[in-house]
């Protein structure tokens, strides 16, 4: 099991810089790691579309605020990170009988990204667009570390590790260990990336030679 303490004692690991038991204790470790940490967790959150950060949820409209030029107005969701598109809520599709096919095909489900804009309304974030009844897919604020994958964990050590470095074991050496640990996390980013890619799966659309005949 992973805990916030476990990745930064990773991070501190990298770079020589000891370890901590708590990140209250009064050491510059534990004072360096407690304001970095939480800052550099969200931030390699939004790098990457992590599976364990994403969701899918039903926006709240707010039918009390009105945005000019939209016609509807909807609540931000308090985890919500980076938000990825909104969807027209899963709309059903009746395709008649094809020719093509000879059978008649199953009804099936389509997702449509819409456009919108994001606005500041009294203080409170809040989203704008021209349709109803939407959902919203995004990368969320995880805060248990139980569900990082180890790939999140790696790579936040070192992002971390990188901003630890200088305060921890000095200019001299610590620029060598934060040009390492940056490397290391790009490294690391890019490699989750191109996993995150390999793992998804979309439905692609019928070519036109078989829904010109539907």
């Amino acid at each position: 099991m992973s805990s916030e303490i476990t990745v930064c004692n990773l991070a501190l690991s990298h770079i020589r810089g000891g370890s901590i038991n708590a990140l209250t204790e009064a050491s510059i470790q534990a004072q360096q790691c407690k304001l970095l940490y939480p800052i550099l967790r969200d931030m390699v959150l939004e790098s990457v579309p992590w599976q364990f950060a994403t969701k899918i949820v039903s926006l709240a409209q707010l039918t009390e605020v009105e945005i000019f030029n939209y016609a509807y107005a909807y609540q931000y969701p308090n985890d919500c990170l980076k938000i990825k598109r909104l969807i027209i809520n899963w709309e059903t599709v009746n395709r008649t009988d094809s020719q093509f096919y000879g059978t008649r095909l199953p009804a099936m489900n389509t997702e449509a990204p819409v456009p919108y804009q994001i606005f500041n309304e009294g203080g409170v974030r809040v989203i704008a667009t021209n349709y109803s009844d939407m959902r919203i897919e995004y990368t969320s604020r995880v805060t248990d570390t139980n569900l990082f994958s180890n790939q999140f964990i790696m790579a936040l050590s070192h992002l971390l590790a990188s901003e630890l470095a200088i305060p921890i074991v000095g200019a001299n050496e610590g620029r060598n260990f934060k040009s390492d640990s940056l490397k290391q996390y790009s490294m690391m980013i890019k490699a989750a990336a191109a996993g995150m890619m390999n793992e998804q799966y979309a439905m692609m659309p019928d070519s036109e030679f078989i829904t010109v005949r539907n």
